[in-house]
């Protein structure tokens, strides 16, 4: 796993390609729907670029019906808006319509848990990425039986998250690769082959909610996921937008 380039190497980056990459468009949620296992509202908020759910229920999704999101990328800020509880935000990847209820589902889970618990079997604090086959018996609380955990984040791993703190992300969702920035910082790198299959199952982006009220999923935007190259880091798209910054305030320093 090779590290983040510095500023100088995303310019060069960007020059080589042309500034290739498409410019991200904001994602549209009005047409989005929800699926769940018990209670959930989920609002999307004015502007349709942001969604607020704010039941602490059982595991629900929020994602966009028929879609198939593999090849793109998706960008956006999430914030818990209360200072009580500590259970799982997250994203749904590979998604299909009614999965959440079924004995045959097959997408992937990115979970984040606020502390530790121990309720339905224990739940550490911290990022993780899993792989869901079982819906109707999976245990998403310690990831057991249908649920089962592939890795978890390298910084974020036994971490949780803060409430009323503002997290920027960069989720990357290729066939054979899914990639997870936080902040900027690559903390999930997951291939298929560790994911126990051949390709990642295509399907919808979607965010993901247990236990966990007042959640903003926020400044939402979609672009054109970078080639997969294995063994290398793509940058997300905040930062190769800073270090494109800090090398135009170079070259007028310079100059």
């Amino acid at each position: 796993m090779t590290c983040m380039r510095t500023a100088g190497a995303l310019v060069a980056l960007a020059v080589s390609a042309g500034v290739a990459e498409a410019a991200p468009v904001s994602v549209d949620l009005s047409t989005w729907q929800a699926d769940k296992k018990g209670s959930a509202t989920w609002t999307v908020q004015p502007g349709n670029d942001a969604v607020l759910q704010t039941v602490n229920g059982e595991p629900t999704v929020f994602f966009e019906p028929g879609a198939n999101a593999q090849g793109t990328a998706l960008s956006g800020k999430i914030t818990v808006q209360a200072n009580s509880d500590d259970d799982f935000i997250g994203f749904v990847l590979g998604y299909d319509s009614n999965e959440l209820l079924s004995l045959t589902s097959d997408f992937i889970l990115i979970d984040w848990k606020g502390a530790d618990q121990n309720f339905l079997g224990f739940a550490p604090a911290g990022l993780a990425i899993s792989r869901v086959t079982d819906l109707i018996n999976g245990n998403f609380w310690d990831h057991s039986n249908g649920v089962t955990e592939i890795e978890r984040a390298i910084n974020l791993g036994s971490t949780g998250w803060t409430s009323n703190t503002e997290y920027s992300f960069d989720i990357i969702f290729n066939a054979n690769l899914i990639q997870v920035f936080v902040d900027g910082v690559l903390e999930l790198n997951t291939t298929a082959a560790e994911a126990g299959v051949a390709a990642f199952d295509n399907g919808s982006f979607g965010f993901y909610n247990y236990s966990q009220s007042n959640v903003l999923y926020s400044a939402l935007e979609e672009r054109e996921a970078p080639p997969e190259e294995p063994g290398d880091v793509p940058v997300p798209a905040t930062a190769l937008l800073f270090g494109l910054g800090l090398a135009a305030l170079g070259l007028r320093r310079r100059r």
